[in-house]
């Protein structure tokens, strides 16, 4: 039975109740689908930084940066990263000091035809820990 608050009823309808439901349901099922990309992403900015944080980086090639990478990816099982297109190592100066830049695209499949398109912009400084 309800309870009466100064000669109004007061509660959620049964309807109000499944709409609440339903959209916590949503949003669960959401974090879900969209939680794995994040921690992959996670793995991508430490390999990132672990790379640019090794002594001999300053040194390193774009193929050896890539390698590298590789290999933390490979460890980590990180699948969603084409080193070949997402990798960017950019220099002020021939000389000068590398930022190491990872960026790429993830798509999940949300429901039915509607996909959730995640961008992501990784870098670190070469030498910096």
């Amino acid at each position: 039975m309800a309870k009466r608050i100064g000669g109004k009823q007061s509660g959620m309808t049964m309807w109000s109740l499944l709409f609440v439901g339903a959209v916590v349901v949503f949003f669960v099922l959401l974090f879900f689908k969209l939680a794995p990309p994040y921690m992959d992403n996670y793995k991508v900015v430490t390999a990132v930084k672990n790379v640019a944080g090794q002594p001999n980086a300053a040194s390193m090639s774009r193929e050896d940066i890539a390698n590298a990478l590789g290999r933390h990816f490979e460890i980590d099982d990180v699948d969603n990263v084409d080193l070949k297109k997402a990798l960017r190592v950019e220099r002020s100066n021939p000389n000068g000091p590398a930022v190491i830049h990872v960026t790429y695209q993830v798509r999940v499949p949300v429901a039915y035809n509607i996909t959730a398109l995640i961008d992501f912009d990784d870098s670190a400084p070469v030498g910096a820990k």
